[in-house]
């Protein structure tokens, strides 16, 4: 009977170690699995990255809103950096062009971060126009309210349609804006 109770209690004690083990793995950023390509940790050193303005000069956009460049990114390589908001987004960009493919369109998807949970995919729109010369842009908005959240940012999942490409996109600026009175 007392070898029974002493493998009972290794068995026990050896699954609270396993449980404990994977409670301290799970709980670590860079251990966490994404829930898509698309929604992943960002590393600020990673290049492609949106350079972001803290305060903005005079005469330029408000706090709420910014702009930046992207330097190459490929169908869901990154993510721009995330801004407060849960009411309105308007992305545009200017100046698209693609390398390793002819470049015609670009899906770029507004994701809602949920603390703690799957982020929240608010959908994707296509841009086309910022193709058609170095000056020429393409805007698109999404109007929605997502409980649980307040921040947002957007990825490039594809690139040409649904096609898998190794191509990447350079955009020559990009401006967000999260105030539907403009």
């Amino acid at each position: 009977m007392t070898r029974i109770m002493r493998l009972r209690s290794v068995l026990v004690l050896g699954l609270a170690a396993t449980a404990l083990v994977g409670a301290v793995t799970s709980a670590s950023a860079q251990g966490a699995q994404p829930g898509s390509r698309d929604a992943h940790v960002v590393n600020s050193s990673d290049p492609g990255l949106i350079e972001l303005y803290s305060t903005p000069e005079p005469g330029q956009i408000g706090p709420m809103n910014w702009d930046g460049a992207i330097g190459g990114w490929g169908p869901g390589s990154f993510e721009s950096r995330h801004w407060a908001d849960n009411d309105y987004t308007e992305i545009q960009f200017i100046g698209c062009t693609m390398f390793g493919a002819t470049g015609k369109s670009a899906g770029v998807k507004l994701w809602q971060s949920i603390p703690l949970s799957f982020d929240k995919d608010m959908g994707m729109q296509t841009y086309y126009n910022c193709f058609t010369g170095p000056d020429a842009s393409t805007r698109a908005y999404w109007s929605a309210y997502y409980a649980n959240g307040d921040q947002r940012y957007f990825t490039i999942p594809q690139l040409n349609g649904p096609e898998y490409t190794r191509a990447t996109v350079p955009v020559k600026r990009v401006y967000v804006d999260t105030a539907l009175a403009d």
